[in-house]
């Protein structure tokens, strides 16, 4: 499945989420923790299983990320 022509309406909550997402996989990388979503979960103040409705947004978060750092 391919992300690059992927489009998607999101409410303005649902855009704060993912930004808030985006902060906490950059703070885990820089810091060197494993990004999991149970850790995740816990930063976000979420139940895990709330986020794999999330899980392809936070692996691109992730990959994008993590080359930023160049891990």
């Amino acid at each position: 499945m391919s992300f690059h022509n992927y489009y998607e309406d999101l409410t303005p909550d649902e855009a704060d989420f993912i930004l808030d997402i985006y902060e906490v996989v950059d703070r885990m990388v820089y810091n060197g923790e494993p990004v999991t979503l149970v850790g995740l979960g816990y930063r976000l103040g979420v139940k895990p299983q709330e986020l794999s409705d999330y899980l392809p947004t936070i692996i691109q978060i992730l990959n994008k990320v993590e080359r930023e750092y160049e891990i």
